[in-house]
């Protein structure tokens, strides 16, 4: 069975309801098709991706982790799970919000430039906006391998943040 090959994990500010997964500087600047999963989207034009949380501003947790082939699909305790292609044009992935430095230390390496499938597990994403110091930690797991480019897939969606974005107009 395949095992992570590099862990880290960081307490994020979120301001402006997004993580961006980004290279060199944060500039992930396109507009994700929500709809698609509600949860992340990669940017078709550069290497970047952007997570939807559930919280406008606050503080969760976020655990990301390089893996050498496709880590065992455990939805089990997450409120949604998917995962789409993205090409990276440098050696490592940035977690950042909007308005905030790249942190080095946070950084996730990888092997070097290519093709990679993020899957990504959110939970507690309905729990509040703002959050009370007693109510659940959002949190996220960011798992990263290299594949070839082929299509997202949603393998988990229960949250009522997802449905929300996955049905604009309602």
């Amino acid at each position: 069975m395949p095992t992570p090959q590099h862990t880290t994990t960081r307490t994020v500010h979120v301001d402006a309801g997004t993580i961006d997964l980004t290279e060199e500087e944060l500039v992930a600047e396109f507009e994700p098709e929500w709809t698609l999963n509600g949860l992340v989207e990669a940017d078709p034009n550069d290497g970047s991706a952007r997570i939807l949380c559930g919280q406008e501003i606050g503080r969760i947790a976020v655990t990301a982790q390089l893996w050498d082939g496709a880590p065992p699909l455990e939805p089990d305790g997450w409120q949604d799970v998917a995962e789409v292609p993205v090409s990276w044009h440098s050696a490592f992935i940035d977690f950042a919000t909007t308005g905030t430095a790249v942190d080095p230390a946070g950084r996730l390496t990888l092997p070097g430039p290519g093709d990679y499938r993020i899957r990504v597990h959110g939970r507690n994403r309905d729990d509040g906006d703002p959050r009370d110091a007693g109510d659940p930690v959002e949190e996220y797991l960011i798992q990263v391998w290299p594949a070839p480019p082929v299509t997202p897939d949603l393998w988990k969606a229960t949250s009522r943040t997802a449905a929300l974005w996955r049905t604009p107009g309602e």
